[in-house]
Formats: C-alpha cells, sequence, structure tokens
C-alpha cells in the first residue's frame, strides 16, 4: 500500500496489522459466553487495563497533535495539561471510581435508566454512539492524513477517474485518504470483532509499546545525530515562537474568550474532560467494570495515568527534538509541508524522510497502533451498549450478535471518517475535537454528575439541561460560522473563533444550570434513589432492571 517507503518499512507496518488480526483469531477461540466476549470474564489484570485505559484515550490525536503543537505554542500548552493532572486524579480517584464501580453494570448506561428512568438511558445510549462514531471517525481521519501525506500512494487513474467525475477538486489526494481510511477501519474492526475486550487490551498493550518505543527512538536519534540535547531544543523553540505572529507562548490567564487558550483554561478544559470521560464514557468504565474489585479499578486507573503523562511529556520532547532537526539546523521541512497549517504531519514526515529504513515505517506502525488502539475501544464499547439494551432476547448468548454490530459500527466510523475531511483545515486537530465528539462529551458526563450530586434532578429536567449543554457547545464551536447568520438580525460579532478551551466548561455548566433550574418545575418525582445518589451511596441499591 505504502509504495513510496523502502521495502523494510513496508515490512514493519505489514507485519504489524497481520499481527493485530491474528491475535484476535487466536483469542476468538475464547468467547463462549457475554462476561467473556464484554468484559474479559471481569478477571483482566490491573496493569493491562489501566495501560489500555490511556491507549484508548490518547490515540492518533495525542501522538499527532502534541508534537505538532509545540510549533505552535512550545511547551506551555503541555503546562496546561500537567496542572489539570492532580485535580483530575483526586476527583475520579475519591468520587468517580468508588460510586461506578459498585454496581456490576455491563453498560454504564444502565445506571441512567435506575437513577432517572428508560428515556434517560436512551438518551445516554445515543449520546455515546455518536460521539464515539465522531472521535473514532476523526482518529482515522487524522490517521488516513497523516500516512497518504508522507508515503505518497500510488493510486490506479480509473480510480481517480471516479473522484474526477463526482467534482472533487483534489481526486488523487482524495483517493489516497479513502484507501488508507478503509484499511486502518477495516483491520481495527476485524481482530476488535474476533477477540473482543481481551483482544481489545491485549493489543492495546502491544500498541503503547509500540508508541512509547517509537518516540524514545525518535528522541535518540535527533539527539546522536546532531550532538544536542534538550536544552539545546528548547532555546530553538523559543526562538521559533518569538520569529512569527503564529506562533507564541500560551499566556497564563486570560478574560477575553476570542484569546486562542491560555495555561489555566487548557487545564480546566483537560479537568472536566477526564472526569466525564471517567464517569460517562463507556470506553473507560467498561474497561474498570472488567476488573474483579475496586481496588483493581484504582490500580487501573493510576498506572494509566503515570502512563498519560509519561506519554504525552515524551511527545512534547519529540517535538522539541524535531523542531530542532529542522529549525534549528535551518533545514527546510520534507515534503514541503507548511509549519503554520500542518504542524501535525510535521513528525512522521519526519520519521519517513529522516530515520533509517525500517526505522520510519516502525513510526507509523505506532501511529496506527495509536489509532487502532482507540478505534477497538470504540467499537466494542458499542457493541457492549447495544447488545446490553437488547438483552431481553431469549438467547443464551448474545456474541453473535455483538460481533455483528461491531462490523456494523466499523462501517459507520469508517464512512464518518471521510466525511469529517471537510472541516475547515485551519483548525487544527487541538481546536476541532472540542467542536466535533467533544462537543458531546461535557453534557454526557453531566447526565451521570447530576445522577450522583443532586437527587432532586429528575428525568425531564436532566433531558432539558443535556438538550441545552449541547445547543452550547454548537453554538460556541461554530461562533465563526453562526456569526453571519446573526448579523442578519442586526446581531454584529467578531469574525474571529471563539476559544475552544471554553467549550466544555461552558457547555457543562449549562447543563448543570438548566438542569438544577427546571427540576423546580418538574418537581422532586417518585423514583427512588436509593444507593443511586453520592449522599445515599451506603443504602443498597435495587439492581434489577427498570
Amino acid at each position: 500500500m505504502l509504495l513510496a517507503l523502502a521495502w523494510q518499512d513496508h515490512a514493519v507496518i505489514v507485519a504489524y496489522l497481520a499481527g493485530m488480526i491474528a491475535f484476535g483469531v487466536y483469542l476468538s477461540r475464547r468467547q463462549s459466553s457475554d462476561d467473556e466476549y464484554f468484559l474479559a470474564g471481569r478477571q483482566m489484570p490491573w496493569f493491562a487495563v489501566g495501560m489500555s485505559v490511556i491507549a484508548s484515550l490518547l490515540s492518533s490525536l495525542t501522538y499527532l497533535s502534541e508534537p505538532g503543537e509545540v510549533w505552535k505554542s512550545g511547551v506551555t500548552h503541555i503546562f496546561g495539561k500537567m496542572l489539570a493532572i492532580p485535580f483530575e486524579m483526586v476527583i475520579v480517584w475519591v468520587f468517580c471510581i468508588p460510586f461506578m464501580m459498585r454496581f456490576r453494570y455491563t453498560s454504564a448506561y444502565e445506571y441512567l435508566e435506575h437513577r432517572f428512568g428508560p428515556a434517560t438511558r436512551k438518551l445516554g445510549v445515543s449520546l455515546f454512539i455518536t460521539m464515539v462514531v465522531l472521535w473514532m471517525g476523526f482518529v482515522v481521519l487524522l490517521s488516513a492524513k497523516a500516512l497518504a501525506r508522507v508515503s505518497d500512494l500510488s493510486i490506479p487513474q480509473a480510480v481517480v477517474s471516479v473522484f474526477e467525475a463526482a467534482g472533487i477538486s483534489d481526486p488523487a489526494a482524495s483517493a489516497q485518504l479513502l484507501l488508507v481510511i478503509v484499511t486502518v477501519g477495516i483491520v481495527a474492526t476485524s481482530y476488535t470483532m474476533l477477540g473482543g475486550l481481551r483482544a481489545v487490551i491485549w493489543t492495546d498493550v502491544v500498541q503503547v509499546v509500540l508508541l512509547i518505543g517509537g518516540g524514545l527512538f525518535t528522541i535518540g536519534y535527533v539527539a546522536s545525530t546532531t550532538g544536542t540535547w534538550l536544552p539545546d531544543w528548547y532555546q530553538a523553540t523559543s526562538r521559533h515562537l518569538t520569529s512569527t505572529e503564529a506562533t507564541h507562548s500560551l499566556p497564563l490567564f486570560s478574560f477575553d474568550p476570542f484569546v486562542r487558550a491560555t495555561v489555566v483554561t487548557v487545564a480546566f478544559n483537560m479537568c472536566i474532560w477526564h472526569v466525564c470521560t471517567h464517569v460517562g464514557n463507556q470506553m473507560t468504565v467498561q474497561r474498570y467494570f472488567s476488573t474483579s474489585d475496586m481496588k483493581s479499578a484504582r490500580r487501573s486507573f493510576v498506572t494509566g495515568s503515570l502512563f498519560g503523562v509519561g506519554i504525552n511529556l515524551m511527545l512534547v520532547v519529540v517535538g522539541l527534538a524535531v523542531l530542532y532537526y529542522y529549525v534549528g539546523q535551518e533545514l527546510a521541512i520534507d515534503r514541503g509541508l507548511d509549519s503554520k497549517k500542518e504542524q501535525s504531519l510535521i513528525f512522521p514526515t519526519f520519521a519517513v524522510s529522516r530515520l533509517p529504513a525500517g526505522c520510519g515505517g516502525a513510526i507509523l506502525a505506532a501511529l496506527l497502533a495509536a489509532a487502532m488502539s482507540s478505534i477497538d475501544s470504540g467499537i466494542n464499547s458499542i457493541a457492549t451498549v447495544l447488545t446490553t439494551e437488547q438483552r431481553a432476547s431469549p438467547e443464551n448468548s448474545h456474541v453473535g450478535k455483538a460481533k455483528s454490530i461491531t462490523l456494523i459500527a466499523g462501517l459507520l466510523i469508517t464512512i464518518a471518517a471521510y466525511g469529517l475531511s471537510f472541516l475547515p483545515d485551519k483548525w487544527g486537530v487541538v481546536d476541532a475535537m472540542p467542536r466535533t465528539f467533544n462537543a458531546i462529551t461535557a453534557p454526557l458526563g453531566g447526565l451521570f454528575l447530576l445522577g450522583m450530586f443532586m437527587p432532586r434532578v429528575g428525568e425531564k429536567a436532566v433531558i432539558a439541561g443535556v438538550i441545552a449543554g449541547i445547543a452550547t457547545s454548537i453554538g460556541l464551536g461554530y461562533f465563526e460560522q453562526l456569526a453571519p447568520l446573526l448579523a442578519v438580525f442586526g446581531w454584529s460579532f467578531s469574525d474571529r473563533s471563539l476559544s475552544f478551551t471554553w467549550i466544555m466548561p461552558c457547555s457543562l455548566t449549562v447543563t448543570f444550570i438548566v438542569s438544577y433550574c427546571t427540576s423546580f418545575l418538574e418537581g422532586p418525582g417518585k423514583r427512588h434513589r436509593d444507593g443511586l445518589t453520592w449522599q445515599t451511596r451506603n443504602v443498597k441499591p435495587n439492581q434489577k432492571s427498570c
């Protein structure tokens, strides 16, 4: 597929893809029950679960965006992320994991039915599926863009002609992109469908090793070939940030909502994202449900958090090293990449163009690993949730149905990936995430947080709050695109985009305020809350299906 690469690069990538499918086939022999397929028998080792959690959450978005963000804001972006770590770890450790692990659910959204009612459960499931399809589609798209851009795929003219006939402006590039999207989607869907959650978790462990190995090798290569080290790379980055108006360090804080990001708003944004993800996202919660008890779940969380900190810091160092390699040595970026618009592609371009034959393929394999570690988790979680919704059927085992859903989910994600390719290029990876799948993260997490901490909020109130939260996400995220429409009514706004870091905090705040205020109109309701809120957590809950 990657005809512009050396044969050693081909060998590494093909071996990786084949190995993932073979591993799924091997583990498929164990899939004899629902508990085994969906939750790996609830006996997964805590260290493997922790590595799987961080592999699922990081994905290729982080693998490409963190080194690329160095070209735009230096190391200040990672400062914001690190600032959020202590706060989010305390919240998840003290509240989220102990609360959710009390329920031996398969799907996290079973809680919503017990706490609020069936309509809220259906809303949670719908939001989750929409979020995952967009999220995984974005992951596939970014990976495919990187691979297509750096590998110069050879596409038959007949295929290009089809894209030309459809009126696509760059038919060759679109054909390349579609080819890679389909390949990544097929492989990730195949081993996930065959091996269930056990395959997802163990392949994630392999993929984390690849991620770390690729980053460390790049750091070592730049250090050895240039005779420089971290202080030299940091100085080169500082000079780069002061050289143009398009790049600058993040300020500590600003009340101006049009400032792209600040250290404080990045920290606040990441804290909200992690808390909402650890309480309302089946991809994460399902991992903890696969452990034997709360102690193992907490160990998994700490393991994943420490790996996340280490990998993020490593990727920032990778970005510093690659920036020095080009800017510090006054070399043009390979393949004519624009450092202002294509920052996320510089790392894989460097790997293919500058690393020894075979090593570039290993970095691309690590990129694929980063993508697939999220895709397999998303697909498996969708299958788990939808199958759990249909468990009233008389079948003893739902594994076959889950595999069919897995196949359909993989197809939807692949389609979404190509559809998302039409997003504005100027946003970049970091700016686009809160405007797509993360527009749903805060309202979805808010469903669970409201259920946990606001006993008076009932079903109608929480649904109203979530709808308002999603409207807030869309309104803020696409403010620049909506401004001309508002101008028709005489409302004049700046043509600049609002900061992406305000989208999730504002969305979650609106979800809480509207839900709480509406609860006074709805009344407290008659549904029992024993064991289903933080205040009543010591009362034994009724865990039978509602």
